[in-house]
């Protein structure tokens, strides 16, 4: 005789809620916390004034301090237990970017990192030192963009051309000059650590057959590396078809600078028309001396510079993309 349960499905699923909310506090206390601001003191200031002339308090509320804490609840949750439990999200979104069975955290992660990384590269003062490029970054704007006002209208163009949610980075490899421009989609990786999620490919423009055969003959033209022996194993992991095809990175260079161009951080105070303006005014409330000190730690100060020299706009470097 087949037997029914007494309570209904959703019942049950209540009561487990219910007995799931009466844990000890101490048991769901969030491990995970923004990443730490420099200046503690700007962060005080965008708390209560935003950004002026750029974006509000409740923007700052809404798209900084509520986001960047649900996104690190999450990662709580999702790491609540295991050794990443203490892992930063900068590292953890390294971590993940190589196994696609947590993209979810990578995803999480990314963004907690990306968030951070945007905001923390604006400025309220007035002091013309920040808001111009330094010495070293200017040697290797004039080398690469010929003049800041060149890069500005490439840097621009890229992010207003971008059809969908993501960040627009300026990049910068160890050795001189080679400044670049990449575009990445949804919570794509600038860093060369998460190469695998690049997502550099605004997916509504690309071919999927073509996908396809890169997946069979190698992607990106490079030729397919197979495990030892020839074979492969499951879907995900170490001896995984998807292993053999993992993309390694073609830009050795880290990000100094980057605009948000997700829907929500600019349409609160902008409107669904106001990503020009957004973008024209995040411009001007760059802290360029944030790109100095972060240009110091990818590039030591001890090269020769000499001439200008252009370099491409990598925002169409072709990389399997994934969405959040």
């Amino acid at each position: 005789m087949i037997t029914r349960p007494s309570t209904r499905p959703q019942s049950l699923l209540r009561a487990v809620v219910k007995q799931a909310s009466a844990l000890p506090r101490t048991q769901c206390r969030s491990k995970h916390t923004p990443p730490t601001w420099t200046d503690h003191q700007k962060q005080d200031r965008f708390a209560n004034n935003g950004v002026p002339g750029f974006l509000s308090a409740n923007a700052y509320q809404e798209t900084y301090a509520k986001y960047s804490q649900y996104l690190c609840d999450k990662l709580t949750e999702y790491t609540q237990g295991t050794p990443d439990e203490s892992v930063q999200p900068r590292d953890l979104h390294f971590q993940c970017s190589h196994r696609p069975e947590r993209a979810a955290l990578y995803n999480h992660a990314a963004m907690a990192n990306h968030t951070h990384f945007f905001w923390e590269a604006l400025t309220d003062s007035e002091d013309p030192a920040q808001r111009r490029p330094g010495m070293q970054t200017m040697r290797n704007i004039e080398m690469d963009f010929e003049s800041v006002d060149h890069l500005r209208s490439e840097f621009l163009e890229t992010a207003d051309a971008m059809f969908g949610n993501g960040f627009v980075w300026l990049m910068k490899p160890p050795s001189a000059g080679g400044m670049t421009i990449l575009a990445t989609y949804n919570a794509g990786s600038p860093y060369p650590e998460a190469a695998p999620r690049r997502d550099t490919r605004d997916m509504a423009n690309f071919n999927g057959r073509q996908l396809a055969d890169d997946l069979k003959s190698g992607v990106a033209g490079r030729p397919r590396v197979i495990a030892s022996g020839g074979q492969t194993a499951g879907s995900f992991g170490q001896f995984s078809a998807n292993q053999t095809n993992r993309f390694t990175g073609l830009l050795n260079a880290q990000p100094i600078l980057c605009v948000n161009v997700w829907e929500h951080q600019w349409i609160p105070d902008y409107g669904v028309l106001g990503k020009r303006a957004y973008l024209t005014a995040w411009w001007d409330c760059i802290d360029w001396q944030v790109v100095e000190n972060r240009l110091s730690t990818v590039e030591p100060d001890n090269y020769g510079y000499g001439g200008n020299r252009r370099t491409r706009n990598l925002g169409s470097i072709e990389a399997v993309g994934r969405g959040m």
